[in-house]
């Protein structure tokens, strides 16, 4: 491009001056002679650029929004068809290991806690060994008075198979030991689960507090209640279990709660459950139970 007056030419990029020409003065010729050459141009050339040229400074000031489409604009179909494709596909990366980090690995972590009723578990329900005897009963002493809770001192159960599985194992035990022999001591069980399991049931005489199995009622809580601490929800199913032994007949209304250490020289049912207990209404706060026969707990003697 040649600027007015002077005669020169100047190179003018990025709206600057590069190489301006001083003047001076164009040699004048009058002939030329090409001999042996076949790429000789004489005279003007004009030549087209099929491209596009941008003023770096001035798009490196534009905002975001305008300088991505200018980028945008300044490719092929092709081009942007392939850049689309890859953001979908970074897209559907991060949704992917979004959801597997949120659900799937939640639900492994927490599997789903099915169970035949919401919280009384049969014997038929957790697979119980009923090739035992069961002959001996409490029904000369019903309704009952009693209640004696004890703790398993095994390892906690929080969902309803691993408490079914922990029942069964606790029946094993006591089947296959040769110094005993009989069924699961306790009459009634409750889990981790909030759960209440039969033992061997209403009116059936357990073996889980010398001297007071024939006229009470056993309760063990599965775990080990040293350290182990109380739920809300084995408390409510608990309350529930006695209500429904009341409304049988099984009970009697005005029964009390004592913890086996109250009976025995015995840390159960552990200092976590004991201190629990302690606050029931229906706790023996005046140890009337201890060194007494059941028949002198009956008023029989």
């Amino acid at each position: 491009m040649a600027k007015p007056g002077l005669g020169s030419e100047v190179v003018i990029m990025d709206e600057g001056v590069l190489a301006p020409q001083m003047a001076r003065e164009m040699p004048h010729v009058t002939s030329l002679s090409v001999t042996k050459s076949s790429r000789v141009h004489v005279g003007p050339k004009i030549v087209h650029v099929n491209q596009t040229v941008q003023n770096k400074e001035m798009i490196k000031d534009l905002p975001f929004h305008k300088y991505l489409w200018s980028i945008i604009k300044n490719t092929s179909k092709a081009e942007r068809m392939s850049c689309l494709a890859a953001t979908a596909a970074l897209i559907i990366c991060i949704l992917l290991i979004m959801y597997y980090t949120m659900f799937v690995r939640y639900t492994e972590q927490e599997p789903l806690d099915i169970a035949p009723h919401p919280w009384n578990i049969t014997r038929e329900m957790w697979l119980a060994d009923d090739n035992v005897n069961n002959s001996r009963t409490t029904e000369s002493y019903e309704p009952l008075k009693l209640v004696i809770i004890q703790h398993t001192v095994s390892a906690e159960c929080h969902f309803f198979t691993d408490c079914s599985a922990a029942v069964r194992k606790l029946q094993e035990y006591f089947l296959t030991n040769k110094d005993l022999g009989y069924d699961i001591p306790y009459n009634f069980l409750i889990g981790n689960d909030g759960r209440v399991y039969e033992g061997r049931g209403w009116k059936i005489e357990g073996a889980h507090t010398f001297r007071y199995n024939r006229c009470s009622l056993g309760i063990g809580f599965i775990g080990d209640y040293r350290t182990t601490k109380v739920l809300p929800s084995q408390i409510e199913r608990l309350n529930l279990l006695l209500e429904e032994g009341v409304a049988r007949g099984h009970l009697d209304p005005k029964y009390y709660i004592v913890p086996a250490r109250d009976l025995q020289n015995t840390e159960s049912p552990g200092i976590n459950l004991y201190n629990a207990i302690k606050e029931w209404d229906t706790y023996d706060h005046e140890h009337k139970f201890r060194n007494r026969t059941c028949d002198e707990i009956y008023g029989r003697v």
